[in-house]
């Protein structure tokens, strides 16, 4: 078994994790998480719907729509982990799923939509859980912009393991990794989309970033995994390879 990345140190880890309680609205940062056959626990659980049944995304597809206010919009899970709160751009705070929240949306939305847990039709794009390395994050960022490393909520990312190289998690498609308590296997790097560059909460555009994705790396950046062995994953946990 072999250790994936590197934070510098030679300590080689988990440095952020962050879920999205509600698709495509902003990150909640998470310093531990529980993980199960689905993927973090509550990540992605709930996402707003138009009218149509199409989820509200960055794009279109047979699933989603793009629809940009999503994007303004903030949630995370109270201290129970049950209760799921979203925040407008005023600053209101409702629950995910109440009639307050469809209600509102619906103003900021400019049309009927609500908000609901999902049931039959999955909320992930593909794979359940995202990985991404720093060392992706700053070679992306070296060639768009003012330098800065790419954030990892421009990826939409769940766990960001430090890495010494460019795209060294495209090695490890086909492998397993052990997570804290976690095992996952590594299905295929992630196609990006428009949401790499979008403005987002807390989070400026950064309109040349898909081209940087496609040029530097074939539009590829980060990969999916699945959960083979449920557990918990927290920041600092060790990365092993095999």
């Amino acid at each position: 078994m072999s250790e994936v990345g590197s934070n510098g140190s030679g300590r080689l880890e988990v440095v952020a994790l962050q879920r999205f309680p509600v698709k495509a609205t902003g990150a909640q940062a998470c310093t531990r998480v529980e993980v199960d056959a689905r993927g973090l626990v509550g990540d992605r659980g709930f996402a707003v719907y138009d009218a149509a049944g199409k989820m509200a995304s960055g794009k279109h597809s047979r699933r989603f729509r793009r629809m940009d206010p999503v994007f303004e919009l903030e949630s995370w899970f109270t201290d129970d982990d049950d209760i799921v709160r979203l925040r407008l751009p005023d600053g209101t705070t409702v629950t995910a799923g109440s009639p307050e929240a469809d209600d509102r949306l619906s103003r900021l939305f400019g049309e009927p939509v609500v908000v609901r847990a999902e049931a039959a039709t999955p909320h992930f794009d593909a794979g359940s859980v995202s990985v991404v390395g720093t060392a992706t994050l700053a070679e992306l960022g070296r060639h768009e912009g003012d330098g800065r490393p790419l954030d990892p909520r421009h990826l939409r990312a769940n766990v960001v393991v430090a890495t010494t190289e460019p795209y060294a998690e495209d090695a490890w498609v086909g492998s397993e990794l052990t997570v804290g308590g976690v095992r996952l296997r590594v299905l295929e790097p992630i196609e990006r989309c428009r949401m790499v560059g979008v403005a987002q909460v807390d989070l400026p555009a950064r309109p040349g970033m898909l081209k940087a994705v496609s040029d530097r790396h074939d539009l590829c950046a980060g990969v999916y995994a699945q959960v083979v062995e449920p557990g918990t994953i927290a920041v600092g946990d060790i990365v092993h390879l095999g």
